[in-house]
């Protein structure tokens, strides 16, 4: 192993390294780098994204995105409004394909006015494809000499006996032990996404882990804005009775690039996701996966050029703490610190306002250590809970859609195909006994799916447990918004 680089002399000591170089780790170096903090970023990957991953950009996320100085960016390639409020459940597209319901969401729409009194930052929706670049661009302008790609963190150390963590960084793609640095740094944000140095730390998982298996396709397809019946909504949901209901069924989102009449139609991408259902292969490849994009959509001869398939797990899990080390001086943010289910999209957002809420404490506590150290554990009172909750609640709008949605249908994965049409086909049938009530049950699920399509991304009156110090929760139960943990309901 070599010492020190000239990346970091022997003598010199970071104020903050990041680990990890997607939005939230970036987020964190703009935000050291707007109040003058250096800082020195680590991103295994050569470059930003080539994964579409998170969509939904909050009202919050966005008011943080105007003090990072790129809110305006965001908006110029984000989707227009007449996409970005809506989503819908179908059958499927094709001929005998039925709309099941649609609906306003993300504050546009019979939302926009409430919406607009909660911020005057808008719910913006743009793929991390294309969002991630702008903040890179963003961290690089501020900090040009500390944003390293292709460069892999496989340890960081903070001991006991040391004023400093040390973090052992190599190139990503190099073998070699000479190649590996010591990078010396106060405190250290792992940011690293769902890669494992939270588990090298030695920290627990807490929450529901490899729920199920999920399997997304990132697609070019130039004919589906035309052959959808309303290309207006910017998610598609898909119920198809034959393959037991939403989840398993799959869902369909457009990723631009936006504005629409500055790029071609063979330039539109789409989203295509589904769980696994007992006619599919274990894994997909290029070809499988197009034969379950047609099939679910029931568009047999749709061109389809698929640009990246990824299968994942869905957890809905939580660090059990977020500040780690013999010192306390490393900090864990992002997906290092919760992963939770993209059902409501609060991952990347929760994420971002996780290093918000610890910068300015790092800030302080460069200043002073010894008088702001306590002030550097309220970055775990104040977040962890927020992760654990957001978790929760991302997980239940998960299952909203088969507790709640299928069932107002009638469908369910352990029932027949047969059993399911049958089920679903008094929706349809305005002549049938069972159609008014159908539709009342629908309407309720969607009431329960405002969870999901009308939640600004803020908890008014959120309340700290290990802040309560003269039992007000015990006494008052905060109108029943929380559980004896603290946990919001």
């Amino acid at each position: 192993m070599s010492q020190e680089s000239a990346m970091s002399p022997s003598d010199s000591i970071h104020p903050v390294a990041i680990i990890g170089g997607g939005p939230v780790g970036l987020s964190a170096s703009i935000l050291l780098s707007l109040r003058g903090i250096p800082n020195v970023v680590f991103e295994r990957h050569s470059g930003t994204s080539i994964h579409p991953k998170a969509c939904g950009i909050n009202q919050r996320t966005m008011e943080i995105f105007r003090v990072m100085g790129i809110e305006q960016d965001v908006y110029k390639v984000a989707a227009p409004p007449d996409i970005a409020g809506r989503t819908a459940w179908y059958t499927d597209l094709g001929s005998s394909g039925r709309e099941i319901v649609s609906r306003d969401a993300w504050g546009l729409g019979q939302y926009a006015d409430e919406y607009e009194k909660h911020s005057p930052s808008r719910y913006a929706i743009l793929p991390q494809i294309r969002l991630e670049p702008i903040i890179s661009r963003r961290a690089k302008e501020l900090n040009p000499d500390g944003i390293h790609y292709g460069k892999e963190v496989t340890d960081v150390l903070d001991a006991d006996d040391a004023d400093h963590v040390v973090v052992t960084v190599k190139p990503t793609k190099s073998t070699s032990p000479e190649d590996t640095q010591l990078i010396r740094a106060r405190y250290a944000i792992v940011a690293d996404g769902g890669r494992s140095m939270t588990n090298k730390l030695g920290v627990a998982w807490e929450g529901e882990a490899d729920i199920f298996h999920m399997v997304t396709a990132h697609i070019r397809t130039p004919q589906l804005r035309k052959l959808h019946p309303d290309p207006r909504n910017f998610l598609t949901w898909f119920t198809a009775p034959a393959m037991g209901g939403s989840t398993r069924t799959g869902f369909l989102y457009q990723i631009g690039p936006w504005p629409l009449d500055e790029h071609p139609a063979e330039a539109q991408e789409w989203v295509f996701a589904c769980a696994l259902i007992a006619t599919d292969p274990t894994a997909f490849d290029r070809d499988t996966m197009v034969a379950r994009l047609r099939a679910t959509l029931n568009l047999p001869d749709l061109p389809v050029d698929i640009i990246s398939l990824s299968h994942w797990n869905v957890n809905a899990i939580a660090a059990a703490q977020y500040r780690v080390g013999g010192r306390g001086r490393i900090f864990l943010a992002g997906d290092a610190a919760h992963r939770i289910p993209p059902w409501g999209a609060l991952g990347m957002n929760t994420g971002v306002q996780d290093v918000q809420n610890l910068v300015w404490k790092l800030e302080l506590a460069l200043k002073d250590p010894v008088r702001h150290d306590g002030l550097l554990s309220s970055y775990d009172a104040e977040r962890r809970p927020i992760g654990r909750s957001v978790a929760a609640s991302s997980l239940h709008n998960l299952r909203s859609h088969s507790l709640d949605m299928d069932r107002a249908l009638g469908m369910g994965g352990d029932k027949s195909a047969d059993e399911n049409a049958a089920a679903v086909a008094p929706f349809f049938d305005e002549s049938h006994p069972d159609h008014a009530g159908k539709r009342e049950a629908v309407r309720r699920a969607q009431k329960v799916l405002d969870t999901e399509f009308k939640a600004p991304g803020t908890e008014v009156g959120w309340f700290y447990p290990e802040a309560d110090f003269w039992g007000e929760a015990e006494r008052a139960g905060h109108a029943g918004q929380h559980e004896d943990s603290g946990i919001a309901i």
